[in-house]
């Protein structure tokens, strides 16, 4: 068995081990949100086997870039990699804005910091900030793992997964938002 592919070359095999950590964390999902959705894969880059990212060239046909990664790195690539798929699958049924102390920084703006509770299940941050000429944002799906600590300890892995350095939103923020335990089921 060959130490960087430990489940041979066919992708789905990796699919399903991706799978797997997904459902731990995401229980409504499904394994379509990784397989039909998918621009990684395993293939022949010269005389090797690699795992690679598909991009459309010029031509717009699909052309395999190798990927610098072990088997562990390409399982979270998979895993990672799927956030817009689980955000269209499981719309919004609730949310709780979560005022800010600051909301500026540099020349960013925070706009909107909202937890939401989705129909399916499962909670997730939406983000946005912005300036005069630029902006985004940003959901962070909350792990079941997460909601199933003690409140002090959901917030420390919640600040890890959310980081107040980028978006203004501190645990003093999050522990004087009205509601908020209650809405996260604390």
């Amino acid at each position: 068995m060959d130490k960087k592919f430990p489940y041979g070359y066919d992708m789905n095999a990796y699919i399903d081990k991706a799978f797997e950590q997904l459902k731990a964390d995401f229980p409504w999902a499904t394994r379509e949100m990784i397989a039909e959705h998918t621009l990684y894969g395993i293939a022949k880059v010269g005389s090797r086997y690699q795992y690679v990212a598909f991009w459309s060239n010029d031509e717009g046909k699909p052309e395999p870039y190798p990927q610098k990664t072990d088997y562990e790195g390409f399982l979270k690539k998979l895993y990672e990699g799927h956030e817009w798929e689980l955000e269209r699958a499981n719309p919004v049924k609730e949310y709780i804005d979560v005022p800010a102390t600051n909301t500026y920084s540099c020349d960013w703006y925070l706009e909107i910091y909202r937890i939401r509770k989705h129909e399916l299940g499962g909670y997730s941050a939406y983000v946005q900030a912005g300036n005069r000429s630029a902006g985004g944002s940003r959901t962070f799906f909350i792990p079941v793992s997460y909601l199933k600590l003690p409140w002090e300890e959901f917030l420390d892995k919640y600040l890890e997964l959310v980081s107040p350095g980028s978006f203004y939103v501190g645990r003093k923020d999050m522990e004087n938002c009205p509601g908020l335990k209650e809405f996260l089921g604390f």
